[in-house]
């Protein structure tokens, strides 16, 4: 077991990784380039693929905060392995972790095994991560607009009830009206853009594999 203080590297992106990793204790965090793409926890895994095959590492695992990490090597696990397994059982299990790395039917292999190559945001889709800025500024009008309701609503009935004029009640009308459009593309663009946390794991609110 190894002990990682605040922001240490586990694991370095293009490193050959010859086992898998389990949290022990702490929180770990899955980047590819500078974004988290997974926050690990308690008896959270990575690279288990890593058991059965050669890989170089394709994310950067690092630690959030203090964090014990258990290395689990491969050589290590095919010994146990070959004593408590039959080889059909092993063959299959090796057939899996290959499907795994080569990203064959990849979204159910990450939710069964929790790879952090569940979601790579890709060309527009990357603004809309939870980590990006683009996403914190469009949640940030969300709020204005959410906020503009709260006042809007009540103003709008006090209006109806004294019968003032549309010329005098226009502008709050439009400014309505825009915010509704508003909400109806936030509405499309989490349905088919946004990201999402999901059991500590990145993806979309709508998942097409699913």
């Amino acid at each position: 077991m190894n002990v990682y203080s605040p922001k240490d590297c586990i694991l370095q992106r293009g490193e050959r990784c010859n086992g898998a990793l389990l949290v022990s204790h702490g929180e770990v965090e899955i980047l590819k380039g500078n974004v988290v793409e997974r926050k690990m926890q308690r008896l959270d895994r990575f690279a288990e693929e890593c058991l059965f095959i050669d890989k170089v590492a394709s994310h950067t695992v690092r630690s959030k905060g203090f964090s014990e990490i258990v290395f689990v090597p491969r050589v290590d696990f095919q010994r146990i392995l070959a004593s408590q397994c039959d080889e059909d059982h092993i063959a299959q299990m090796k057939n899996t972790a290959i499907a795994l790395s080569q990203n064959v039917s990849k979204s159910k292999a990450n939710k069964l095994f929790g790879s952090a190559e569940e979601f790579t945001p890709t060309g527009i889709q990357r603004h809309f991560h939870p980590s990006s800025l683009s996403r914190k500024i469009w949640d940030c009008i969300v709020l204005l607009g959410l906020v503009f309701y709260t006042f809007s609503i009540p103003l709008s009935f006090f209006y109806v009830v004294e019968n003032t004029p549309f010329s005098e009640t226009s502008t709050l009308l439009i400014l309505g009206y825009v915010v509704d459009l508003f909400f109806l593309v936030d509405v499309i663009l989490q349905w088919n853009f946004f990201i999402f946390f999901r059991r500590r794991v990145v993806g979309l609110r709508h998942d097409p594999h699913s």
